[in-house]
């Protein structure tokens, strides 16, 4: 059987997408194929001004702080309705059992 090979009817053998030049990556030490690191650009692109379409405005120290304290706070609030359900949870085996 292994050296049989397969006919499936609904192929047509045309090619949909070339998949010759893709190789897979190294998982100890995740590196950029040779060929990719030569095309960098040599010159980096200027930052996008503050509010420019399309581009993301730079955030202040002061507004940084206020983001990153709003991303803990969702994150608290969710952990602390995770833990009072776990609570709950336990609280009802421990009545009912």
């Amino acid at each position: 059987m292994r050296g049989k090979k397969r006919v499936y009817e609904d192929d047509d053998g045309r090619t949909i997408a070339d998949m010759s030049g893709v190789s897979r990556p190294n998982l100890f030490l995740p590196r950029l194929p040779p060929r990719q690191r030569d095309s960098r650009p040599a010159v980096q692109p200027e930052p996008l001004e503050r509010n420019a379409p399309g581009g993301q405005p730079e955030l202040s120290r002061e507004e940084r702080r206020w983001y990153i304290l709003g991303a803990l706070k969702a994150s608290l609030l969710i952990a602390l309705v995770f833990g009072a359900g776990l609570g709950l949870v336990v609280l009802l085996f421990y009545l009912f059992a």
